[in-house]
Parts: C-alpha cells; structure tokens; sequence
C-alpha cells in the first residue's frame, strides 16, 4: 500500500482525480480517499494535527512490509533563486521549536532536488527569525516523528513544491491547485516507480545472498535501523548493477568491538555500493 499525506484538500485534488481514489465514508475524524493500492488522508494544518491524523492511518490499516509513506504538500522558501514550482525531496528535516533533526533515507534514485525542510509552528512575519533550511512548512517534523513509529526511515517521503517566498502575498485556493495539477504527473511517475522496487523487495536477494548479508551485520554489529538499510540498499544495487558481493566481502572477515567501529564501518560500507 501507498499511505500519502496532504495538510489540506487542494493539495490532495489532483492526486484524487488521477489516482482514481474515492472517500472512505467509514472514516469520520479525518478525510480518507482511497482505491486498492493507495490511501490518502488529509491531515490538516500545523504539527499537532497532522501528527495525529498519520497515527490515525497507520493504527487504522495495517502496515505491511511493502508499504511506504509519503507527505506532499506545497512549501515556502526564503531563497529568490528558488523558483515557484520547484519540487523537492526533503533530505532533511528542522523542527523550528525543538531544533531536532531528522534525516529520512533516501536510497533510491529519484527526478527530484533535494534539500532540507525546516518545520514551525506559525507563519513567519519575523526577518529575523534564524531559519537553517532553504525551504519551510509546518507539519514534516510531527508527520516524521508519527510515521517513524510505524516504517523505516526509508520508506517515509517527503515531497514539497515551492509555492511562495514568504512575500505575504496571499496564495488562494486556485493557485495551489493549479500548481499541485502542473507538478502531479511527475510526482505519480515516481510513485509508480519506487512501490514498484518495494512490490519486489522480497524476492530480489536469494538465499546465499540472504545468508552473506545476515552474516556481515551479524560482525558489524548494526542495530535494526542499520540492518533495515543495509538491505534495501543491496536490494537497490542489485537491481540496477547486479551480483554485489564483491563490494561487501571483505566485512565478512571483520569483527566490530566497539559503537565508532561499527557507525565507521557502515558508513564505509554504504559508500561502496551507493
């Protein structure tokens, strides 16, 4: 299953018209629209809310080892060489209030920039308000907390078109649905795309490489999170490149007896077949 997320129903309109999704009636706390492969909630505006809304999904469909999350929604970007309609894959994720800092995996090749997203709590009418990130909304860090209880970090995605430069000029209901329309198909190609690698994961990797695998994480001593991406990262690679024990062997004769050993290690490891 696909699980998407929009703040509010002008950001959703398109992917509902295209995707073919009808209103679940059974839902009453939140807007669903759903078919068989994809669900869509409209979460609402701000952290609280949305946080709320993607716990609701996810405890009312049960998630399965294939399914991935993904937020989309406009954003506001401080940056004039930002150009409206850009899209981004956020790579990293500020929450403005608690200065944490939350980095989703992206893993798989993708069409799209990348770049951080700060998260606040109301609309910047303050200059000087010190932002580190380039572009700006006000729900990906909750919605990143929420979704991390339930997937992987590299199966949550964060997907934002830039809509205006924080010029207080007002942005109407139109406009946004024409600018989510203009960048729809592009974003549903690499839907398509990605579910297509999770649809497969399973069966990618044989027995012997199953085996090799559990053993190196076994040495390295990695932690779930680490296994978890240590495997689709080898999925990915075999996809695209092919047989990959070559480039992972040699951690077979390595034994880890510390935690800087093992963070080296992996890092070390992921450079050799990203």
């Amino acid at each position: 299953m696909t699980f998407i997320s929009t703040s509010i129903y002008v950001e959703a309109y398109s992917f509902i018209k295209k995707m073919n999704l009808k209103k679940d009636l059974e839902c009453h706390k939140f807007q669903v629209f759903k078919n068989d492969d994809v669900v869509l909630i409209i979460t609402g505006v701000g952290k609280v809310i949305s946080a709320v809304a993607v716990t609701y999904l996810f405890l009312k469909y049960k998630i399965k080892s294939d399914d991935i999350f993904i937020n989309i929604g406009i954003c506001s970007s401080k940056n004039k060489n930002i150009h409206i309609g850009d899209i981004f894959l956020c790579n990293k994720i500020i929450d403005y209030d608690t200065k944490k800092t939350f980095y989703p995996d992206i893993i798989l090749k993708h069409p799209f920039k990348e770049e951080n997203i700060e998260t606040i709590s109301k609309v910047i009418n303050d200059e000087n308000m010190k932002i580190q990130s380039e572009i700006i909304d006000m729900e990906a860090s909750a919605i990143y907390e929420a979704a991390l209880m339930f997937l992987q970090p590299h199966e949550i995605f964060f997907i934002k078109i830039v809509s205006d430069h924080l010029n207080n000029e007002k942005i109407d209901s139109n406009s946004i649905t024409n600018l989510v329309e203009s960048k729809s198909e592009e974003i549903i190609k690499w839907i398509s795309d990605i579910k297509n690698v999770f649809l497969h994961n399973k069966s990618i990797l044989d027995q012997e490489e199953q085996r090799i695998v559990e053993d190196i994480i076994k040495k390295l001593r990695l932690s779930v999170t680490m296994a978890n991406q240590l495997k689709q990262l080898l999925k990915y690679y075999k996809l695209e490149k092919g047989k990959f024990y070559k480039n992972i062997k040699m951690y077979r004769n390595v034994q880890c007896t510390s935690k800087k050993e093992r963070i080296d290690y992996f890092e070390q490891l992921k450079r050799e077949i990203i």
